[in-house]
């Protein structure tokens, strides 16, 4: 496991006292579960890693597993299916493409209570982040999962995340 900076860990006490979501942005998988350890211990019970599947984090299936079971949330976005060399915006055509089929295992492995639903939309030629959420859910679904799971990740884990 990586050292967390004694810095990183003043700011993880301020989010503890402040009640604050901590996420982990663009870390590594290693930094990532880091961080999550130490928010952990310095008192953060909100915590999320930022779209763990994209290729910039691409965290294993096992690695989700631990930073789940560290109570961390894992962030599952509307944009990943988007991405890849057939993307409709050139930007997105050098990022790995998240297929469906690949978060919905990722779901049924690790269990719906540990993931929210997000977009990361918003960009000009994107679909719209209400739109683009739609077109994820009905996708999700396709690929196998439950209205009691998109109900899960879309309103009541991110609902203990907003309100504490």
């Amino acid at each position: 496991m990586k050292k967390v900076l004694p810095a990183v860990r003043e700011v993880l006490k301020i989010c503890a006292e402040q009640k604050l979501v901590v996420q982990t942005g663009h870390l590594s998988p290693s930094e990532a579960l880091a961080v999550i350890e130490a928010g952990r211990d310095a008192g953060v019970d909100r915590m999320v890693v930022t779209h763990a599947q994209f290729e910039v984090v691409n965290m294993s299936f096992d690695e989700m597993k631990k930073a789940a079971s560290m109570g961390a949330k894992l962030e599952l976005c509307a944009m990943g299916p988007l991405m890849g060399p057939e993307a409709h915006l050139e930007w997105m055509r050098h990022w790995r493409r998240v297929k469906v089929e690949e978060t919905a295992t990722a779901v049924k492995e690790i269990g719906a209570e540990n993931f929210i639903l997000a977009t990361d939309l918003g960009q000009f030629g994107n679909p719209s982040p209400a739109d683009g959420l739609q077109l994820f859910v009905t996708d999700l679904m396709k690929a196998g999962l439950g209205k009691d799971q998109i109900t899960t990740m879309g309103r009541e884990v991110t609902g203990k995340l907003l309100m504490g």
